[in-house]
C-alpha cells in the first residue's frame, strides 16, 4: 500500500539506507571539487539537526477537530504524530532542506489525512470549508518549488490530504490502449501493474520512484522520455478532481471542439482548484528494445544546432540530453579519467574535442529494426554537426545511476555544498544567449559574496521550436543564513531567464519559489484569469493557498 514514509528521509532525498554510491573515487572527487569551490569538502561539517533536538508547535485543532476528521476517515487521521508532520511540512527543494536540516520548521501540518475514496475527499474539503482550515493536497512529497509548503494561511490550522491511498489501477481498455489509476499511485506501482500485461505509461521523471500520477498532473511534469511519449498533459486523457464547488470529470473522448479543453484547468492547477483523484492516460506496449548512445561535440553550439535538426527532421528519439562543457566536465571529474580514459581524452583533445567538449546522449526504445534505423539517422545527423559517436558504454553507465543521482545533492549538503536546480524552456535562438545570462548572473551573484560555483546546464525535453534548459548549480553554503544564500541567486538567474523570454519553469511548477516571475509570463489579464478560476472553484480559499499567483 504505497510507500512507508518512515523508510525515507526527512533531511533529503529518498531511501533512509541508500546513499549515493562515488564506486570507490569519493576521495579523489571530494579533493577536486575542494580546489574547484576553493574550500574544504572533504569531510562532513554540516550534518542535519537531530529529529529529536526539532521544536513542533503544537497542532491547532483540538479533540473535537480531530474527532471531525476521525468521522470521516476513521484512523487514517494523525494530529500530534511528530515524525507525520514533519513529513509533509515541505517538499524537496534546496530551500526545503537547507531548513529542515537546521531544525527550522516554518510551516507545518495540523493534521495529516489519508482518505481512500473520492468521497472522503469531499467530505474533507467541505469540512475544511466549514472550519475555515487550509487543506494542501499532497502526493509523493518531491516538490522542488515549494508545491506543498503551508503557507499563506493567514493563521487558520492546515490539513494535509494525502491522496496515496488513492491509488491502484481502476481499470484497463487494450483496445483504445488506456488505463485508470487512482491519482495517489506512485510511478513504480504504475509500472508494476502494466509490465507484466505487456503495456507501459512510459512516463519517468527523475523523481519517478516518490511522485504519483496525480502530482505529475498537478505540475505538469515531462519524463525522461517525453521526446517520444510526450509530457503527462499529452498522456493525459481524462481525469476526476474533487473541488470546493464540487467535482469536474472531464471528457475521456479522443479529440472535441466543444469549446476549451477543461483538462487544462487541471494540469498545472497544483492543488489550488481542488484534489485531483483519478485519472485515465494513454498506454504503449511495452518495448522489446531499447538503445542509447553518447555523441561528443566540440562545443555546445554544435550539439545545440544537431538536436534541433534532429526534432526538426520529425524524429523522436525517446531520450536526448546535451551537456554543456560544464557538466561534461563535471559527471567526468565524478567518474574518474584515470587510465584509458584519460589517454583516450587526450588523444580527443588533440582532434579539438577538449574544454569546450558537449556529449549527448541519445536513445530509443521499440521494436529492434525500428530503434536501430532511428538512432544511425540520429547519429547521421549529428556527424554532419561534427559529432564523434562515443558508442553505447559512456550513455549506459549514466542511465544505470539516473534515479540515484539526487542522493549526491543530500552527500554534498552534510560536507556544506549546496545544489540547485532551475529549469526552463526557450526558442532555439534564444537558447545560448539565455544559458550565457544565467550562468553569468549566478556566477556573479556568487562571486558577490566572495564565494565562486559550479554551474552548468542542459538540454533535454525538445521541441520543433525550441528546447528545455536544466541548469544545476553549486557552491558553499553559508551556514548562518543559508536561506538568506540562496534567494538572491535564485532571483538572478530567474530574472535572467525571464529577460530572455524563457518560460519560469518547463516541468517543476510554480509553487511558492516562482509566483514573482508569473505575471511577467502571463501578463496581468492571464493572472486575474488565474485567480478567477481559483475563486470559482474555491470560494473561500480553502485549496493550497499562496501556490501559483500571490494571495490579494
Amino acid at each position: 500500500m504505497g510507500i512507508d514514509r518512515k523508510r525515507m528521509k526527512l533531511f533529503g532525498w529518498g531511501w533512509t539506507d541508500t546513499i549515493y554510491d562515488h564506486k570507490g573515487r569519493d576521495e579523489a572527487f571530494y579533493e577536486q571539487l575542494s580546489r574547484t569551490l576553493e574550500v574544504d569538502c572533504t569531510r562532513v561539517t554540516m550534518p542535519p539537526i537531530p529529529v529529536e533536538n526539532i521544536e513542533l508547535p503544537p497542532s491547532k485543532l483540538d479533540e473535537t477537530d480531530v474527532a471531525m476528521l476521525e468521522a470521516v476517515v476513521g484512523e487514517r487521521v494523525t494530529a500530534h504524530d511528530a515524525f507525520e508532520r514533519l513529513a509533509h511540512a515541505y517538499g524537496k527543494s534546496l530551500h526545503d532542506l537547507v531548513r529542515i536540516r537546521q531544525g527550522v520548521v516554518e510551516a507545518i501540518p495540523d493534521a495529516v489525512v489519508y482518505p481512500v475514496t473520492a468521497s472522503e475527499v469531499a467530505s474533507l474539503i467541505e469540512l475544511a470549508r466549514q472550519r475555515n482550515w487550509s487543506l494542501v493536497p499532497f502526493g509523493g512529497g518531491s516538490s522542488v518549488v515549494g508545491g506543498v509548503e503551508a503557507s499563506d494561511t493567514d493563521g487558520r490550522p492546515v490539513v494535509t490530504l494525502d491522496t496515496t491511498r488513492l491509488e491502484g489501477l481502476v481499470s484497463i481498455d487494450l483496445q483504445s490502449r488506456t488505463a485508470t489509476f487512482g491519482a495517489g499511485t506512485y510511478g513504480p506501482a504504475i509500472e508494476g501493474e502494466l509490465n507484466p500485461l505487456g503495456w507501459s505509461l512510459g512516463h519517468y521523471p527523475q523523481s519517478f520512484e516518490f511522485s504519483t500520477l496525480g502530482g505529475w498532473i498537478a505540475a505538469r511534469s515531462a519524463g525522461q522520455q517525453s521526446n517520444q511519449y510526450g509530457r503527462i498533459e499529452d498522456l493525459l486523457v481524462s481525469c476526476r478532481m474533487v473541488s470546493p464547488a464540487g467535482e469536474l470529470v472531464t471528457w475521456d473522448g479522443p479529440a472535441s471542439a466543444a469549446g476549451p479543453d477543461l483538462k487544462s484547468f487541471v494540469t498545472g492547477s497544483e492543488g489550488t482548484l481542488g484534489v485531483i483523484t483519478e485519472a485515465t492516460v494513454v498506454i504503449h506496449p511495452l518495448a522489446p528494445y531499447h538503445r542509447i548512445q553518447a555523441v561528443m561535440f566540440k562545443n555546445f553550439e554544435q550539439g545545440k544546432d544537431a538536436v534541433r535538426e534532429i526534432v526538426q527532421a520529425g524524429h523522436k528519439p525517446s531520450f536526448m540530453r546535451l551537456s554543456d562543457e560544464g557538466e561534461t566536465s563535471f559527471y567526468l571529474d565524478l567518474t574518474g579519467t584515470e587510465g584509458v580514459k584519460g589517454l583516450g581524452l587526450d588523444v580527443l583533445a588533440a582532434m579539438g574535442y577538449g574544454k569546450s567538449k558537449s556529449v549527448l546522449l541519445i536513445g530509443t526504445e521499440g521494436e529492434p529494426k525500428t530503434v536501430r534505423r532511428e538512432v544511425a539517422e540520429c547519429i547521421a545527423i549529428c556527424r554532419r554537426h561534427k559529432g564523434l559517436n562515443l558508442g553505447t558504454s559512456p550513455a549506459k553507465n549514466w542511465l544505470h545511476d539516473r534515479f540515484h543521482h539526487p542522493y549526491l545533492r543530500d552527500d554534498l549538503l552534510d560536507r556544506g555544498i549546496a545544489t540547485e536546480t532551475l529549469e526552463t524552456s526557450v526558442t532555439w535562438d534564444r537558447i545560448l544567449p539565455m544559458t550565457h545570462a544565467v550562468k553569468k548572473a549566478i556566477r556573479q551573484t556568487l562571486a558577490d559574496s566572495g564565494r565562486k560555483g559550479i554551474v552548468m546546464a542542459h538540454l533535454s525535453h525538445s521541441y520543433a521550436v525550441g528546447s528545455c534548459v536544466y541548469f544545476i548549480f553549486m557552491y558553499p553554503l553559508d551556514a548562518s543564513d543559508p536561506v538568506g544564500q540562496w534567494w538572491p541567486i535564485k532571483k538572478a538567474a530567474s530574472d535572467a531567464l525571464a529577460r530572455h523570454g524563457g518560460t519560469i519553469s518547463h516541468h517543476h511548477g510554480v509553487g511558492l519559489d516562482h509566483r514573482d516571475w508569473m505575471e511577467g509570463e502571463k501578463g496581468a489579464l492571464g493572472i486575474s484569469t488565474l485567480r478567477s478560476l481559483q475563486r470559482h472553484f474555491d470560494p473561500d480559499g480553502v485549496m493550497n493557498p499562496g501556490k501559483l499567483v500571490h494571495p490579494q
